[in-house]
């Protein structure tokens, strides 16, 4: 299977989620640990001091049917884009989300928690269905 890459421009913010929240410009991280995995492999190891410190907050969850803890980080004050975030993922997990929205449509306000652009998020959305559609083909 080809290495799934994103359009020119579009890009994760792996390796640099930390540095973006301290200088203010990403206001949320998620990370998903699965059994066996540690802080270096998951990327959030570098957290660690500044949640101490309070300049990061930090929310976990474990979901014990799937056995991956969610490691959510945002700024003081964006506490609320890591319970909406939560409570955007337990409703997909038991697939309630389903009954109403799309993927594309979760895919809206999970890039928006994140701290993506607006434009940044639609061009994923349109790079993402038509790498749908190609496999459907």
């Amino acid at each position: 299977m080809p290495k799934r890459t994103s359009p020119r421009g579009i890009g994760p913010h792996n390796g640099r989620e930390l540095e973006m929240m301290l200088r203010g410009e990403k206001p949320m991280a998620l990370f998903a640990a699965e059994p066996g995995m540690d802080a270096e492999d998951i990327g959030d190891a570098r957290f660690t001091p500044y949640v101490a410190e309070g300049y990061i907050l930090k929310f976990c969850h474990f979901d014990p049917a799937t056995s991956i803890e969610e490691r959510r980080y945002c700024l003081p004050t964006e506490e609320w884009r890591c319970k909406l975030s939560l409570l955007i993922s337990r409703m997909c997990r038991s697939g309630e989300a389903f009954d109403v929205f799309t993927s594309n449509d979760l895919a809206r306000p999970e890039g928006t928690l994140l701290g993506y652009p607006k434009g940044d998020i639609e061009v994923f959305i349109a790079h993402a269905a038509s790498r749908t559609s190609a496999r459907t083909d």
